[in-house]
């Protein structure tokens, strides 16, 4: 049985170089698909709203777009399938955090803008601060040595 779930797991996973390394302390900008609409409901209109409205029950009109969410990277959970990451950001002054599954099919695409040095595995103490100090010291890679 374990066996099973494991292969069915593997199936689901996204492609490798789809998925970046997240790490808590980046930068992160997540794009979601978002699927806008609802379906007529055509029983519930009066009769003449029925009989002009013929050969549209139950059709959806749906509209597909894609939102973007940039934010700082708190916490990330779990692993495989089941990975998921925290992003925070201030939006007209107030916190917004929202919880993302790296391997589900609503994200169409992360991309890490900054890398910061952080000492901890989750920074639940932004949580608490506004303004400069939510900030966080930059990673410096590929630094030119000095002769």
């Amino acid at each position: 049985m374990q066996q099973l779930i494991r292969d069915f797991e593997s199936a689901q996973l996204k492609a490798a170089e789809d998925v970046p390394v997240i790490k808590p302390g980046d930068t992160v900008r997540v794009k979601i698909n978002l699927y806008e609409g609802r379906i007529l409901p055509v029983i519930a209109m009066k009769k003449i709203q029925r009989i002009a409205a013929k050969g549209k029950s139950g059709r959806e009109q749906k509209a597909e777009r894609q939102q973007t969410f940039e934010g700082t990277v708190i916490g990330v959970q779990g692993s495989g399938l089941r990975q998921k990451f925290t992003v925070r950001k201030l939006a007209s002054g107030v916190g917004v955090e929202k919880t993302f599954f790296v391997h589900t099919t609503r994200v169409a695409a992360i991309e890490v803008v900054r890398r910061s040095h952080v000492r901890r595995a989750k920074l639940y103490y932004l949580r608490d601060r506004v303004g400069k100090a939510t900030r966080l010291r930059e990673k410096r890679e590929n630094v030119a040595k000095v002769d």
